[in-house]
C-alpha cells in the first residue's frame, strides 16, 4: 500500500474515534430516530424523505421475494440484515416480526450498537475476512448493497456463508449492479466500455477504492453469474425463486434465492 494511502487510512480512524456523535435525529418520515454518523442519509436530503423512500423500497422488495416461496412476513422466526448499518431497512422490517428476532450485522461497531440500542435488534461484528464469519442460522437473510462492493473472489465467500446460514426453506434477498456504468457518470464512465466487455465475457467487473481494505470497490455483476456462482458454493442446495431488474429504489436489481427443504 502507497505511504500517503495508509496515512490517510490511519488520519481517518483517528478521526473517527475521535469525533462524538451527537443525539439521534427525528424526521417525521422515518420511522425511528436516525444516527447522526448514518451516511445513507445524503445531506443534500434534508427532510430524508428519499431514505425513507429506499428504505420502504428495500422492505417491498422483500414481500415480494419471499411470495414466490410460499412464505410471507409471518412464516420468519429469524432474520439476518447485513450490512444493517444504521438501520435503514431494519427499522421497517421490525414492522413485521419481533426486532429480537432480526439480527444487524456490520462491520461498523456503532452501526450494529444503534440498531441494538435503537431498534431492539441483535447486534453481529461482521469482519473484512468474510470466510472467517459465524453468521448463525436465518428464514430469511436480507443483504443490500454488499455484493455491489464486492470482487469475484469475496462475493464467493460470502455466498458460500449465505448457503450456510440459510434454514431449509429459508429465503437470501441480494441486490446487485447488474447495468454497466453510463458514459455520462463522471467517475465510472470511462470504464464503461470495459465493464460491458467483462459482464459479456465474465459477468463482472470490480474497481477498488482508492486504499480500501480488503479491495472494496465498486462493482457490476450480471444476474447469471450470481445464480452460477450461488449454485456452486452451495453444492446445488440453494435455487432461485425470483429476479426484478432494477427492483431496489429503481437502481439496484434484486434476486431471491430459496435453500431447498
Amino acid at each position: 500500500m502507497a505511504a500517503p494511502d495508509l496515512v490517510r487510512r490511519v488520519a481517518g480512524g483517528v478521526r473517527r474515534r475521535l469525533r462524538r456523535p451527537g443525539p439521534p435525529l427525528d424526521f417525521p418520515a422515518v420511522e425511528g430516530r436516525i444516527h447522526p454518523h448514518d451516511d445513507m442519509k445524503d445531506p443534500r436530503d434534508t427532510s430524508a424523505a428519499h431514505y425513507a423512500k429506499v428504505g420502504r423500497s428495500a422492505l417491498e422488495e422483500i414481500r415480494e421475494s419471499l411470495e414466490p416461496a410460499g412464505l410471507s412476513f409471518g412464516d420468519v422466526g429469524s432474520c439476518l440484515d447485513m450490512p444493517s448499518g444504521y438501520g435503514r431497512v431494519l427499522r421497517l422490517l421490525r414492522r413485521e416480526m419481533p426486532a429480537a428476532q432480526i439480527t444487524a450485522c456490520d462491520v461498523n461497531r456503532e452501526a450494529i450498537r444503534f440498531c441494538a440500542s435503537e431498534f431492539g435488534a441483535v447486534p453481529l461484528r461482521s469482519r473484512g475476512r468474510l470466510e472467517t464469519l459465524r453468521l448463525g442460522r436465518y428464514d430469511l437473510i436480507w443483504c443490500g448493497s454488499l455484493i455491489t462492493h464486492l470482487d469475484d473472489r469475496r462475493v464467493e465467500q460470502l455466498l458460500r456463508q449465505f448457503a450456510d446460514a440459510l434454514m431449509p426453506g429459508g429465503v437470501a434477498v441480494l441486490t446487485i449492479h447488474g447495468d454497466p456504468p453510463d458514459q455520462s457518470d463522471p467517475t465510472y464512465g470511462p470504464l464503461a466500455h470495459e465493464a460491458r466487455g467483462a459482464l459479456v465475457s465474465r459477468g463482472s467487473f470490480h474497481v477498488p477504492y482508492a486504499g480500501a481494505l480488503d479491495d472494496y470497490g465498486h462493482a457490476w455483476h450480471t444476474e447469471e453469474h450470481i445464480r452460477g456462482m450461488f449454485d456452486r458454493v452451495s453444492g446445488g442446495a440453494v435455487e432461485p425463486v425470483s429476479f426484478r431488474r432494477r427492483g431496489w429504489d429503481e437502481h439496484q436489481d434484486v434476486l431471491a434465492f430459496r435453500r431447498r427443504a
